[in-house]
């Protein structure tokens, strides 16, 4: 059934990247996604399924039930754990813990924007490389801001719990990786990229703190 799954293969996106020669693009995909989610069928489903949101940025639960062929409930819990996929339906905002996990048809399930570069990159290099996927994904930005995002996440996550962190670490995260943006700009430009999400309903948390409390996307702790 592996087998299945891995001859099928999506639209490449070429990039100036170094290339691995080995395989098509889905199994390249599959090799960068099982450093983490383990090398089984499960894994093999994910990536294509993710491979396919790539193209339009979001995938329906019909098109993950026809990839999946009777385990799309199980891919999609993967993915939303990992936020790789996140649900379009929300109760009342965008933010993830807001989100409305509906395993039926008619719903619709987005890729992160920063989560579309580390797809990519996979698909090329058959490696899940986050620097790689932050740099691209602050390409718009300051060449100095730019090339120290992934020092900053790497600071960030050093403080974070359980890869929650709140907005007076991420500003100790900038300083030590000396990144002097705006705290204030920073966190919007991350939360648009999909690398952290607010936790709106963490009111313990926040209370704790004294200030917004934020889950970094675990795909880039991977």
């Amino acid at each position: 059934m592996m087998s299945k799954f891995l001859s099928k293969q999506g639209h490449i996106i070429e990039e100036s990247r170094g290339i691995n020669p080995d395989g098509d693009p889905i199994q390249r995909l599959q090799t960068a996604l099982s450093a983490f989610l383990g090398t089984d069928e499960l894994t093999a489903e994910t990536a294509l399924i993710i491979n396919n949101a790539c193209e339009k940025g979001r995938i329906s639960f019909a098109k993950v039930e026809e990839i999946s062929e009777g385990n799309s409930e199980e891919v999609l819990l993967l993915c939303w754990e990992w936020r790789l996929l996140v649900p379009v339906r929300s109760s009342k905002c965008g933010e993830w813990d807001d989100r409305l996990l509906v395993l039926d048809h008619g719903e619709i399930y987005e890729l992160p924007n920063v989560v579309k570069y580390l797809i990519k990159s996979a698909r090329r290099t058959g490696q899940w490389d986050p620097d790689f996927a932050l740099t691209e994904l602050f390409s718009d930005t300051d060449e100095t801001l730019r090339s120290r995002i992934p020092d900053l996440l790497k600071k960030m996550n050093g403080l974070a719990h359980f890869n929650i962190i709140n907005a007076f670490q991420i500003r100790q995260a900038c300083a030590r990786a000396n990144v002097n943006q705006s705290v204030d700009t920073l966190i919007a430009l991350l939360k648009a990229g999909g690398v952290i999400s607010p936790k709106l309903r963490a009111l313990s948390d926040v209370a704790k703190a004294g200030s917004p409390v934020y889950e970094i996307n675990p795909c880039l702790l991977a």
